[in-house]
This record gives structure tokens, sequence and C-alpha cells, in this order.
């Protein structure tokens, strides 16, 4: 079987079956998301082992800065899809690997698989909806965040979860994901917030105000992001260290929350693991993939 995780260039596609999946993310210049894509074509493999299995970033500045910095490279779904069509697959699949049905997961359905269709009509292409689809996805997605934090939950800790969104009004439906989710952990626990850096409903001043009504000065309070891996947002806008050269207002969360008075420990409170990084979580993306191919009458 083709070690998948070393071809990144569709130039060298290696077609072994009938059937083809791309994996299409965001993208990361950090090494540990690496490793976490790495989790996700393992986990994908496990599940479809009769199917040539590839990925492709949607940030071109993703592609270009991970290319400089290590010579691999990156490319983005349409230069895959080219590649695939021209490798005379029978049936597509492609799974967003995004949080919410936002910019880039529009990308996937109003740009790369139209123009698919287009030059090649008769092949059959499924598309599995990103992490956060619908009511069950915000179920399943808040027990699994609640269970994987309970322990510090019952003793009286807190969790600030930090997603990206959309700072547009363009996508309403995905920014409004993070209220559902953020509603329905609150009903699991009320010092469960989430915020984001971009939806402006929902920026820190909104993890501020939800803390003070739960959590008193002296907290313990951890951060992880709500996002498919832990890259430059988490690191650094959500878990960076103070910097002198930095007004309060723009220094990360945690330094912020820390001169409120709560308590983080870097070591033990700021959780750098993506929400794919946990098994629970990929496999909700899998099973997307799995009822849009097989559906449930």
């Amino acid at each position: 079987m083709t070690d998948y995780a070393v071809i990144t260039d569709p130039s060298k596609l290696r077609k072994e079956h009938d059937e083809v999946l791309l994996l299409v993310t965001f993208g990361s210049t950090h090494e540990e998301p690496h490793q976490t894509f790495a989790k996700i074509r393992q986990t994908f493999r496990e599940a479809f082992p009769d199917t040539d299995i590839y990925m492709a970033f949607t940030s071109r500045i993703c592609m270009k800065r991970w290319a400089e910095k290590t010579g691999q490279q990156y490319y983005a779904p349409d230069e895959w899809l080219k590649a695939i069509g021209q490798a005379g697959y029978k049936r597509v699949l492609i799974q967003s690997l995004h949080v919410i049905p936002g910019l880039e997961y529009s990308f996937i359905t109003k740009k790369y698989i139209p123009a698919f269709q287009q030059k090649h009509p008769g092949v059959q292409i499924i598309l599995g909806e990103p992490l956060l689809w619908n009511d069950k996805d915000v179920v399943r997605v808040g027990n699994a965040l609640f269970n994987i934090f309970r322990n510090r939950l019952e003793q009286g800790e807190a969790l600030v979860l930090m997603g990206h969104g959309n700072n547009t009004d363009a996508y309403p439906d995905a920014n409004n994901k993070y209220i559902q989710l953020n509603q329905y952990l609150q009903t699991l626990n009320p010092r469960i917030v989430i915020g984001t850096v971009d939806f402006k409903s929902m920026l820190f001043d909104f993890v501020v105000k939800s803390l003070e009504r739960t959590c008193e000065k002296g907290c313990v309070i951890n951060l992880s992001p709500l996002m498919s891996v832990a890259g430059d947002h988490a690191k650094n806008d959500m878990a960076g260290a103070y910097d002198a050269e930095e007004p309060m207002e723009e220094q990360s969360w945690k330094v912020q929350l820390d001169a409120m008075g709560y308590r983080i420990d870097p070591e033990t409170n700021c959780h750098l693991k993506g929400l794919a990084d946990f098994p629970e979580i990929r496999a909700i993306w899998v099973n997307h993939l799995k009822e849009k191919i097989n559906p449930i009458v």
C-alpha cells in the first residue's frame, strides 16, 4: 500500500484503486499540526482501506511558508482534482476538515467541485461536511469536549475554547455553530465558554463577561483551541507569553486573563492540542463521509 503521508504533490499521484479521497484542510506552517495531519490520514486510511487518500491545503500562504521552511510542498484542491480527473477514478470523495461551514468550506462547494464536475460530469463526487454541521454534531462535539476536560471541570476549574470564526456576516450559519455549541456546553458545565478570534459576537470581551458570571478571581482556567490543529492562533493568540512591546489588549488571552487575576499555568493549563488530535473528534469527520456514502433513510 502506498504511503500517502509522503505524497503531497499531485504530479506524483499513484492510482491503486477506483476510488480516491481528498482530505481538505486550511493548512499550517507549524510542525505539530503536521503531526496531527498524519493522525488524520491514518484514521481515514483505516476507515477507507480500499481508497487512495491525499491531502490538500486551502491556504496558499500556508503552502508557501511550509515549503520555504521544510521543502515540502502542499497543493490546493483544484490542482489535486485536476490530477484526480486525469487519473480516471470512478468515484471521488472529498472530506472537509474545517470546523464550521464558513469561507474556507465555501471554496470546496462553490469553486472546486463545480469546476471538477464541469470537466468530468460522469464521475461521482461525494462531499463530507465540516465538523459542526448540524444539531447532532453540536451534541457529539460538546459531549466529547466535556468528557476530555471532565476531571478538571469537576475540580472547579474552567475551560475557555478558542475558535476562529468569520469576520463578516456572509456565513451566519457558520458562526452560529459556535453560539449553539457554547450554549450546549454551558448546559453541561457553566464554566465552559467559547470565544473566537474573528466572529465579532464572541470575541475576547465575550469570554471575559462569561467568566465573570461563573468564575471567581483566582479560579484556574484551562485554554484549548477549538480548531482542527493547534497552530499559530493557539500558540500565540491563545497561549503566547507576555510581550513587553505590545499593549495589554494585544497580549494573548493567557496573559490578559492572568492580569485579571485568573490562574493559568502555561505547562498544565494551556492545552496545545487541536480537535483532530482527539480520536473521538476525528471519528465525527469520518462518520460524516460514511453517512454521505450510505445515507441513513
